[in-house]
């Protein structure tokens, strides 16, 4: 049994490789600067070789918990950073449904991660007038039902980790609810080095691959003499 479920692991990485943009989950907080790290430092400037190898998903949230008050059919959310970072990260969900382009995606989260304030009203606002995203329609999203709604899903999808998240940013790959410890290490360290890995057919990978591969191989080569 055990074999079986191993083989059908590889089989699945290597279609999502092979035939398909790979599956990236982003598990963030508004107001964790270790996810401001990770988006702006890792993530961002290596979408440019793996656009056409990713498939985004951010979910903020973080460290969060929420409880749903069946008598006022409200929900309740206490978050790692404050409320403002629960506002932030609210804000951000109702922005994410908006998007539907990518690329637009993977540079409204940027810009407002790079902000000042990634929970402020007026970065937020800004962004969006930046990458044409309609803020009244975000912002009310952000302060109504629906945008509870959003962020208590997102707390679902989060608390659904096996183990249960414990660092934020969390990386998942190809959809799991299982934190791989070492996808995450190197996701975190090495974003770009983890997709040249991730992408098993050689022919599909981008050229900065090779570029690695070839780095690697005159370190060893230094190293050996």
């Amino acid at each position: 049994m055990l074999l079986k479920e191993l083989l059908y692991v590889l089989i699945c990485t290597s279609i999502s490789s092979a035939w398909g943009a790979l599956p990236v989950t982003v598990y963030y907080e508004a107001l964790c600067s270790d996810s401001v790290q990770f988006i702006t430092k890792q993530l961002y400037p290596n979408y440019r070789f793996f656009k056409d190898h990713l498939d985004i998903e951010f979910v903020p949230y973080g460290k969060a918990m929420h409880t749903f008050n069946a008598t006022s059919g409200k929900y309740k959310f206490s978050c790692q950073h404050g409320r403002e970072e629960c506002l932030g990260n609210q804000l951000h969900a109702c922005a994410l449904k908006q998007i539907k382009d990518k690329d637009t995606k993977i540079n409204f989260i940027t810009c407002v991660m790079s902000a000042e304030n990634p929970s402020g009203r007026y970065f937020i606002e800004e962004c969006s007038k930046k990458y044409n995203i309609d803020f009244i329609k975000l912002i009310t999203c952000g302060v109504s039902d629906e945008g509870s709604k959003l962020l208590a899903s997102n707390g679902d999808k989060t608390w659904n980790l096996e183990p249960n998240l414990y660092y934020v940013p969390t990386v998942v790959f190809n959809n799991s609810i299982q934190i791989n410890q070492e996808d995450q290490r190197n996701s975190l360290s090495n974003f770009k080095m983890t997709m040249c890995k991730k992408i098993l057919v050689e022919s599909e990978r981008p050229e900065v691959c090779n570029e690695i591969g070839l780095l690697e191989r005159m370190r060893s080569f230094f190293s050996f003499r």
